[in-house]
């Protein structure tokens, strides 16, 4: 390959890229007119958090149930049709025995079993990284639990995704991708130092906000991993997955807002807000069927591609929110003095994620040799080689090597009819 650089080409499932960025900028621009008036903001940071990050995220979840019944019906079509076929398959079956039956429904009674503990642990997930803002509100009260865009969150993202990747599906990391995971790590760091002089000099945001995002993206990066694990299993769907998710989430929720409601009733007392206005109604009725089309979206890329494309999305978010920031004239600190490099880096790692997803292919230094790219051209090669019987194509998988030895072959034999002629 003579090519330095290689674009691998666009698939149709990247319109669902396209489709989340218009659904998340949607709903960034309904979750900030939810927000009451500037000068009482102060007093419902907490009810925000439960309404945006619990209750309307996790009754969205139960929106899913619309596409589970239409492809339910799709499939009975699609059964109806193969009916007659599995009929005299099954005919056929019953006249051999079937030794390995038994053996294939234990393998699948046990991933089935696997599959209901991995979907407990990952509602656990989904409903530990909601509570991980709201338990900021909780600690903290009166203080908003944001920071201003293109921070070292977002690296710290990438690379945590990557890693759980590794571990919880045993990806193969090969040396584009070890470059890839390093590049984000140095990103993460320059980005960090840059954080720490704002937060120390110029009181940009909260430090202490970082500790609570940190638990955030550490328990998605898991739930992200380990829903890609589940449906690989293939025993249920992605509009399935989303409502055990949320049949989980919601019975945390409850025993949650109950021990809150003990600790402290004035709390929901100021939900009477939100619902005696029919502005704010609309909104959070918004708010959930916007919350849906993101996640299902959000599911879908994990679906079609792997939990590691996920880097993607979070950058675009990024650029969603400075947009959103821009056109609310929200009060946070979005245009320092370090802007423009933090974009740069944000850049730069973008790269580094397509670098490792292959979708970029550097062939420099042999350190593409290994990617899935090479190593299909390769068996297309050989097969081609193989199976041919062209003279120009097998002549152009000769080395000089093979050239070389035949050489001293024919002089050896050369050499032998000599010798044997002389004696």
């Amino acid at each position: 390959m003579n090519k330095n650089i290689i674009f691998q080409k666009c698939r149709f499932n990247n319109i669902y890229f396209l489709l989340y960025i218009i659904m998340l900028f949607i709903k960034v621009l309904i979750d900030y007119k939810i927000y009451p008036d500037k000068q009482e903001l102060s007093k419902y940071y907490l009810q925000l958090k439960f309404i945006n990050y619990l209750y309307t995220y996790n009754l969205s979840d139960f929106l899913a149930i619309i596409p589970l019944f239409i492809r339910k019906k799709l499939l009975k079509k699609k059964k109806n049709i193969l009916t007659k076929i599995k009929d005299e398959d099954n005919k056929i079956k019953n006249d051999f025995p079937l030794v390995y039956t038994n053996s294939f429904i234990l393998i699948a009674d046990n991933k089935k079993k696997i599959t209901i503990i991995y979907c407990i642990i990952l509602g656990t997930c989904d409903f530990l990284k909601c509570f991980a803002k709201i338990l900021y509100s909780i600690i903290y009260s009166g203080k908003e639990i944001d920071l201003y865009t293109f921070s070292c969150l977002v690296p710290l993202e990438i690379i945590l995704q990557f890693i759980c990747s590794y571990l919880i599906l045993k990806t193969h990391f090969n040396k584009l991708q070890y470059f890839s995971l390093f590049l984000n790590f140095g990103i993460f760091i320059i980005i960090l130092i840059i954080d720490i002089i704002n937060i120390s000099l110029y009181n940009s945001f909260d430090g202490k906000i970082l500790y609570f995002y940190i638990a955030h993206i550490i328990f998605y990066s898991i739930e992200y991993s380990l829903g890609k694990k589940i449906l690989l299993y293939g025993f249920i769907s992605i509009y399935l997955l989303i409502i055990i998710k949320g049949c989980i989430v919601l019975i945390f929720g409850l025993l949650f807002s109950l021990v809150m409601f003990f600790v402290d009733r004035n709390i929901f007392l100021k939900f009477e807000l939100f619902f005696s206005e029919k502005k704010y109604i609309l909104l959070i009725i918004a708010n959930i069927f916007s919350n849906f089309f993101v996640n299902l979206f959000l599911w879908l890329i994990i679906d079609r591609f792997s939990p590691n494309y996920l880097p993607f999305v979070f950058i675009f978010e990024e650029i969603i929110y400075l947009i959103a920031d821009i056109i609310d004239n929200f009060e946070y600190n979005i245009m320092g003095w370090d802007l423009y490099i933090r974009i740069a880096l944000y850049l730069i790692s973008a790269i580094g994620v397509m670098i490792h997803n292959e979708i970029v292919v550097i062939n420099i230094c042999n350190l593409g040799s290994d990617t899935k790219y090479f190593l299909d051209k390769k068996v297309e090669s050989e097969e081609l080689f193989a199976n041919t019987e062209n003279i120009d194509i097998i002549k152009r998988y000769e080395t000089i090597e093979m050239d070389s030895v035949d050489e001293e072959n024919r002089d050896s034999i050369d050499n032998e009819g000599e010798n044997s002629l002389y004696y």
